[in-house]
């Protein structure tokens, strides 16, 4: 800025000082106020009217006229006030500039982020999220797990059950109405394996409320006979249900319980395994092993297993309803192994063959 003029400076009240870098103005004391308006340096008389205070000349204050200019005088002070607050406002901006460069590059700022910005960014502190997720995802749970829709209301069985849908719901121990959410299918699945009658078997969910259990039941490997009532057994003893009355796809041997009993129900185990299992493997290998079939097996009211063979005499086997007696099953059909080695066990001269004692064989003509 242009130096000042003398009568510029002169023209200025003595606590403003103008140099080359600008203005500098000094606050005034209290003794140095004017304790009345003042023109050209000296005190206006003042008079109060009402208690309202009247200047003379039309109650208006006018500018003091000074020596050196006049009016003039104070339009300039007026402008070299302007002019150092736009040289500060230039310095002001300049330092702002100044700033928002980093690293030879100009930083513009961003804009302040909205409310639920800043929040969502309080909320992201780890103690935080914990603190609101953990109870958050108890409440869904909750009422996930009391959804009508999400609820057991429909069972559908697939494949061939040998026992009837309430029983076979109460096996694998479905829970009506449960939330498919805290349907176990592993534990359904292993509950329906574990009947002696089925072979493979799954549990899966349709959602949103449907249990799909798919059950295959054994094969059949021997007909049982008690009184006038045929089932059919599976390889574990258990009953697969009646004998159907139409041909059979493939012969199975026979056994007839001459026992008094109550009769068995689908599902239920009439042998035990190892014995089934053991007559159902004895009547394949019978003809290559003696040179004749079984025709029939039979278990006598007291409990002893004999063999009817197709050349008509009977092998009896002595007592077999215990498992010890079932394991002694082995050795009694070696001593008729030895036995058929020395006597034609086709021809007709035979009736009974007692084998109780393996090694007392005794042959009744």
């Amino acid at each position: 800025m242009e130096r000042c003029s003398r009568a510029v400076r002169e023209a200025l009240p003595s606590h403003i000082h103008v140099t080359a870098q600008g203005a500098d103005i000094e606050p005034l004391t209290r003794k140095e106020r004017p304790s009345a308006p003042t023109r050209f340096g000296a005190a206006v008389p003042e008079r109060r009217v009402g208690g309202r205070r009247v200047v003379p000349g039309g109650g208006q204050r006018r500018r003091p006229r000074t020596r050196t200019g006049g009016w003039r005088q104070n339009e300039v002070a007026d402008e070299v006030l302007a002019e150092v607050a736009r040289q500060a406002a230039s310095r002001r901006q300049a330092r702002d500039e100044a700033r928002r460069h980093l690293a030879g590059r100009m930083r513009i700022s961003r804009p302040k982020p909205p409310s639920w910005y800043l929040a969502w960014k309080e909320l992201r502190q780890p103690a935080r999220v914990v603190s609101v997720l953990i109870p958050s995802l108890a409440v869904a749970g909750l009422l996930a797990l009391n959804l009508p829709f999400l609820r057991v209301q429909r069972v559908e069985v697939e494949g061939s059950p040998v026992v009837g849908r309430a029983q076979l719901l109460a096996e694998a121990g479905v829970v009506m109405g449960q939330s498919t959410l805290q349907v176990n299918t592993e534990r359904l699945t292993a509950s329906l394996l574990s009947q002696p009658w089925v072979q493979t078997a799954s549990a899966a969910v349709r959602w949103p409320g449907t249990l799909v259990l798919t059950v295959t039941p054994m094969p059949p490997v021997l007909i049982y006979e008690q009184g006038k009532q045929e089932y059919l057994l599976a390889a574990s003893g258990a009953v697969l249900g009646s004998v159907p009355s139409g041909p059979a796809s493939a012969p199975l041997p026979v056994l007839q319980d001459l026992q008094r009993g109550s009769r068995p129900r689908a599902g239920q185990v009439a042998l035990p395994s190892r014995l089934t299992s053991a007559l159902a493997q004895l009547s394949s290998a019978f003809p290559a092993a003696y040179g004749v079939s079984v025709s029939r097996y039979l278990i006598s009211a007291v409990g002893a297993l004999e063999i009817q063979s197709s050349a008509g005499w009977t092998a009896d086997l002595g007592p077999i309803l215990t498992a010890s007696q079932v394991a002694n099953l082995g050795p009694k059909l070696e001593a008729l192994r030895a036995l058929a080695a020395k006597v034609n066990l086709k021809g007709p001269g035979i009736h009974t063959i007692y084998l109780e004692d393996p090694s007392q064989v005794v042959v009744n003509p």
